[in-house]
């Protein structure tokens, strides 16, 4: 018994010793398979032999694979996944350029995300001490969050830091665009909103969509014209069966409607005013 049991060891002791290599160099071929679909953009086929490599590693080459998982679910627009995975390449590597390479990635989610203020808290633990590039690259990071948080004196500050101190040009054209910083603002849904509800049409007309607002003063006064003429010809009962529903369908839709255009008019002012700055840091 015990010379079969002593034979048995011998006989896994040498199997283990044959196929450790083996499972060593098969795990490399793998994450080189995963890294050339990766290259290919075959995210999904890359994605199963990273986690296949990610199951049997045995602590070899992890930030390079929780950073290609990331990759392919930032890629895929899953910031949540991405956010978790570019967290683990962080906290595995000794790299100080990798690590602030994985706070822009996370940065980057939150962003896309439109999760500005926790972007801009990952942000902040950046480095002190960063090349005159990566500067300028966390300047304009800041300049984009604090743009989406509508923080518009901040985003200034941050723009014009990425400009050269020569670029004069530049520095004033950004100026003059925040100058008017008001007009982000303008026109207000809300108080295009309460325009239509007071005075039906008002609304749109304050926002610069003459054709809607006249329409709906129109339609609105119509029915409002109908309904006292009925009253007057017929009864109130009949009034109100028959031309209050119209009434309230286009007098509800307009100021809903007001507000939507007043949201969209002050969307295009910024999207126009952000473009000529992208374009002013393009040029510099």
């Amino acid at each position: 018994m015990h010379f079969i049991i002593k034979q048995s060891i011998l006989f896994l002791t040498i199997c283990s010793l044959w196929v450790s290599p083996a499972l060593a160099q098969t795990l490399d071929e793998t994450l080189e398979f995963a890294d050339y679909q990766f290259k290919l953009a075959n995210y999904n086929l890359a994605l199963k032999e990273y986690q296949r490599v990610l199951f049997f590693n045995d602590g070899k080459n992890l930030q390079h694979i929780y950073e290609q998982i990331g990759s392919i679910y930032f890629f895929d627009r899953d910031f949540g996944k991405a956010n978790y995975y570019f967290e683990l390449s962080y906290k595995t590597t000794e790299s100080d350029s990798i690590k602030t390479e994985m706070i822009f990635k996370k940065a980057s989610c939150y962003m896309l995300d439109k999760s500005f203020k926790q972007a801009t808290f990952e942000l902040m633990n950046l480095p002190e001490s960063l090349n005159e590039k990566t500067t300028d690259r966390k300047n304009f990071y800041f300049a984009i969050c604090y743009w989406g948080l509508e923080d518009f004196a901040q985003a200034e500050s941050s723009f014009l830091k990425i400009l050269n101190k020569e670029n004069q040009a530049g520095k004033e054209a950004i100026a003059m665009l925040f100058d008017e910083k008001k007009n982000f603002y303008k026109p207000n849904p809300k108080t295009a909103k309460i325009m239509s509800i007071v005075l039906p049409g008002s609304g749109q007309i304050y926002s610069g969509d003459f054709k809607n607002g006249i329409n709906s003063l129109l339609l609105t006064g119509g029915f409002v014209a109908l309904g006292v003429y009925m009253t007057h010809y017929y009864s109130f009962l009949d009034a109100f069966l028959t031309a209050m529903p119209w009434f309230m369908r286009y007098y509800q839709g307009g100021y809903k409607n007001a507000e939507k255009i007043a949201s969209a008019k002050r969307a295009n002012r910024r999207n126009k005013a952000y473009q000529d700055i992208l374009q002013i840091i393009k040029n510099n």
